[in-house]
């Protein structure tokens, strides 16, 4: 049976590039500013301060002050009606995928075989939360964020040291304001995770942390970590962009060792008959019966 297709091709990176000593990772996610500030207040609370902003302008411009949120509306109304009449490209498009893949591990040179899940992963879920009226914009809530980005911008400085395959990063949209965030971490393996929590930059951070708690009741802070053995993970992803695991760099040798460090998404096509249900995909055959007629549905979904 052939081996997997790879549907990206390998990433070179420049060891001069890292900003610290180590092997620079290939993409380090920024959450973005607006969308933290936005989800920190509802959506009367928005509605009312816009309302008083532009009661406000046209309080003191008049009816000209009116102009400038016309314009924006009609424009953005006729950008996104090109856009869903196929007029123009469609920009929330860039970056989809438009097939059925699945992220598999790739091998040390950076090929792939048939073995599905060939390696065991960490996820490792790191969280936080305000119990505040003023949300993210409570104190300590700054701090613990600068703190936490120079954890984040430590790990993808020296990904191998410490396992780093990639993250994503999420709001918990329970509440009416997004006042908790989550980090998802995909690493290769726990030592290295346990190699990071012990080292001075995230000792540091538990001791500032130790100091300020007490005063600091409403700042919540939690981690979760799942050790996936060998074959026992599985995904799929149709017409998607890369996300997850799938949003991941696999750190290989051969033709990037050196002064450049190769690496490799996992992504593959999943029209492979290896990867073609849940229970192939997990090894676990004897469920295959209760997928029959079931597994190509997703075929029908994307494009050849």
């Amino acid at each position: 049976m052939s081996a997997f297709k790879p549907l990206l091709p390998p990433f070179n990176v420049p060891r001069e590039t890292a900003s610290a000593p180590g092997t620079v990772h290939p993409r380090r996610v920024q959450p973005s500013i607006s969308v933290v500030f936005r989800d920190s207040l509802t959506l009367s609370t928005w509605l009312l301060l816009g309302g008083l902003l532009q009661g406000l302008a046209v309080l003191f411009l008049g009816t000209y002050a009116l102009l400038p949120t016309i314009l924006l509306l009609l424009y953005r109304t006729t950008d996104h009606l090109l856009m869903a009449t196929n007029i123009t490209r469609n920009r929330y498009m860039d970056g989809v995928i438009q097939t059925k893949f699945s992220a598999q591990a790739p091998a040390s040179d950076g090929s792939f075989s048939t073995e599905i899940a060939s390696e065991s992963i960490v996820v490792f879920h790191l969280g936080a939360r305000s119990n505040h009226p003023l949300g993210v914009f409570a104190p300590g809530m700054a701090e613990l964020n600068r703190r936490g980005e120079e954890m984040y911008r430590e790990m993808y400085d020296n990904p191998v040291n410490y396992g780093l395959l990639g993250t994503s990063s999420w709001v918990k949209q329970d509440d009416p304001a997004g006042n908790e965030t989550m980090m998802i971490f995909y690493l290769r393996d726990y030592d290295a995770l346990h190699r990071f929590a012990h080292d001075k930059l995230h000792v540091e951070t538990m001791k500032w942390w130790s100091d300020i708690v007490k005063d600091h009741p409403h700042i919540a802070i939690y981690h979760e970590t799942y050790i996936v053995p060998k074959g026992r993970w599985e995904n799929i992803y149709v017409n998607a962009k890369l996300t997850g695991i799938g949003d991941t760099w696999f750190p290989v040798g051969g033709k990037g060792d050196g002064d450049v460090s190769r690496f490799v998404r996992p992504i593959v096509d999943a029209k492979h008959p290896s990867l073609r249900s849940a229970a192939r995909r997990l090894a676990m055959m004897q469920l295959e019966e209760r997928e029959k007629g079931t597994d190509s549905l997703y075929d029908k979904s994307y494009i050849s």
